[in-house]
């Protein structure tokens, strides 16, 4: 299903680039509950290392947004993105490119002279803070939904005991 909705690894590559940040963005609500492929799922359409192949580009372009004088390069750009990929391979790459959006507008902090690993992957855990709130709001709508449905579809007190009474009389007749 992922391949017919985003094509091979190239075609998806480029349909979640970073620069494509601010628009996949746009709707918040999209990159949570959207359809958007799992950090897992990349992985098992794509192969086993895309979701960090995929993140490396994320991290880089984090990394020179901040403008620090020590970026994020060689090993320890690989290892975070692999870190990244394990440790969070639940999240959609939507809400992975919201994280970093986030990042970029000062939501979580700040480098200091270089771009630190540390920082980015504590930040993703307040994320996932956030990431449950959203959920959790969601999943009140939804039982407000049901809950409204429920009281509409229901039978008024007054029907049911004239429904009663009718089925007492019928049994009795």
């Amino acid at each position: 299903m992922t391949i017919e909705k985003y094509g091979d690894r190239q075609d998806f590559m480029v349909k979640f680039n970073p620069a494509k940040q601010v628009t996949q963005c746009a709707d918040v609500k999209d990159c949570f509950f959207g359809e958007a492929p799992t950090l897992s799922t990349i992985n098992l359409t794509y192969g086993k290392m895309t979701a960090a192949m995929w993140l490396v580009p994320q991290l880089y372009d984090l990394s020179e947004f901040c403008g620090c004088k020590d970026k994020l390069q060689g090993k320890q750009l690989e290892e975070c993105a692999k870190v990244i990929a394990m440790e969070f391979s639940y999240l959609k790459v939507t809400e992975v490119m919201l994280f970093f959006h986030r990042f970029k507008s000062g939501r979580y902090g700040r480098f200091y002279g270089s771009v630190d690993p540390l920082v980015i992957t504590t930040s993703l855990r307040t994320f996932l803070e956030e990431r449950m709130y959203e959920y959790d709001m969601m999943e009140q709508q939804k039982s407000k939904e049901r809950m409204m449905k429920e009281r509409d579809e229901a039978v008024p007190y007054e029907d049911y005991l004239k429904m009663k009474e009718e089925q007492k009389k019928s049994e009795e007749g």
